[in-house]
């Protein structure tokens, strides 16, 4: 059987086509070549434009039957004039090419590498197209007419963030101490005051009891105030009369010490109050980035 010259320069144009898919392939049987021309017109019927051809270009091998062989080149020539196809590109952000990223198509893998820019044949209509590198994906929708050839579709990877610098151990550097809140004027009390004043207390109390208790003391029918006892000469209770009352004059005495010096205390104590001014002390002061004088206040 001869073929028309038209046929065969469409199968000269396929060639090309087919010819790297196919290199490394075992050539079909008749078989297999009868059943993928079978299967390629169903693919087609169906709509799966990209799998029919695919089917057609395996039965057009030259292991097949003639007569399979030219429906199949014929078939698959038709696919490849209306067949939409796609290529793909992926980019970092400054515009250079990764070209170690991998292309799904409707989560099937078409592409493990972007080294060749070879064209990838779809079916029209919707599609999403994910592209993986280095672990980050992109995902991009794309509607795809028919008869659309070689149309780029690109995605773009933002670059990696620089990793933030490892925070390195350092001193914290020493800052002025906070400047000392200025002291306030003392007002100064005399201790003596205060000691003068608890013993005329103490003396002043004890001769009060002691006088109290003498007085308690003195025999009935005496009088403190005349002097005298209603008893007979050498009576004993003009003793006891008399020691109660020299006792009771002791007392009196210690009592009026006592107050006096307790009354000296007290104007002593409010008299003898004096203010102490704090004092300012200025020393220099060295910090790790700083230097400055340093100024405390204190209490002479």
């Amino acid at each position: 059987m001869t073929i028309p010259p038209c046929r065969a320069s469409r199968l000269v144009a396929l060639v090309p086509l087919f010819a790297v898919a196919l290199a490394h392939a075992e050539p079909p049987s008749k078989e297999e070549c009868v059943a993928a021309h079978s299967r390629g017109q169903d693919e087609r019927t169906a709509g799966h434009l990209a799998l029919a051809r695919q089917q057609f270009l395996r039965c057009a091998q030259g292991a097949c039957p003639r007569v399979v062989q030219e429906d199949c080149a014929r078939f698959a020539d038709d696919l490849a004039r209306t067949l939409p196809s796609l290529t793909f590109a992926a980019r970092d952000d400054g515009g250079a090419d990764l070209p170690d990223t991998r292309v799904f198509v409707d989560d099937r893998l078409v592409a493990e590498r972007l080294d060749d820019g070879a064209a990838h044949d779809v079916d029209p209509g919707r599609h999403v197209i994910r592209f993986v590198h280095d672990g980050r994906a992109r995902e991009l929708t794309v509607v795809v007419a028919l008869g659309e050839q070689a149309r780029a579709v690109v995605a773009r990877f933002d670059a990696r963030p620089a990793p933030a610098p490892a925070p390195t151990a350092t001193a914290p550097a020493l800052r002025p101490p906070p400047p000392a809140p200025p002291a306030s004027p003392r007002r100064v009390r005399p201790g003596g005051a205060r000691l003068l004043i608890g013993a005329g207390t103490v003396l002043m109390l004890g001769g009060a009891a002691l006088a109290w208790y003498e007085l308690g003391q003195l025999p009935p029918g005496c009088s403190l105030d005349r002097h005298t006892c209603a008893a007979p000469p050498g009576d004993p209770v003009f003793d006891r009369a008399s020691t109660a009352v020299r006792w009771f004059d002791v007392g009196v005495g210690v009592g009026v010490v006592g107050a006096v010096a307790a009354v000296a205390g007290v104007a002593w104590y409010v008299g003898g109050t004096r203010t102490e001014r704090p004092r300012v002390a200025i020393a220099p002061w060295l910090g790790g980035d700083a230097v400055g004088l340093a100024a405390a206040t204190a209490l002479p």
